[in-house]
């Protein structure tokens, strides 16, 4: 009788803080938008077009530009994808919160500890132009 002995070594996990940036609308905005229609609000036009453009970097640029996004949580986390899993289903300690926070989704921008902002696309992640 002879024996396979495996040897697996564990990927060492660097664990990071990244920032988490959303759009949010004043209560005077959704009643604009509930009024007069989505494309009345340009900042919740341009968060809504980050779900069917080709470049959603230039547009979460355009965002950052104007001013349209807070810094609402840090979320600590191994990489940009579970940023992502953590925003979305914890663990809650993970989760700093700066201010109200959605779950993470389309047109949410994430910064690594260097810096790099990427915005989470319908597919991925896409660099902020």
């Amino acid at each position: 009788m002879s024996y396979t002995i495996c040897i697996v070594r564990k990927k060492e996990v660097v664990m990071n803080k990244y920032k988490l940036f959303q759009i949010h609308l004043t209560d005077a905005e959704y009643n604009k938008v509930n009024a007069e229609g989505h494309d009345s609000v340009e900042k919740h036009m341009t968060k809504l077009d980050m779900s069917f453009s080709d470049d959603p970097g230039a547009l979460a640029k355009k965002a950052f530009d104007n001013a349209w996004y807070t810094h609402v949580s840090n979320i600590t986390a191994d990489s940009i994808e579970k940023v992502f899993e953590v925003g979305n289903i914890g663990p809650e300690e993970n989760i700093e919160r700066l201010a109200p926070m959605f779950s993470v989704s389309v047109g949410d921008v994430v910064e690594d500890p260097s810096g790099k902002q990427f915005v989470c696309a319908s597919f991925g992640w896409k660099a902020v132009a």
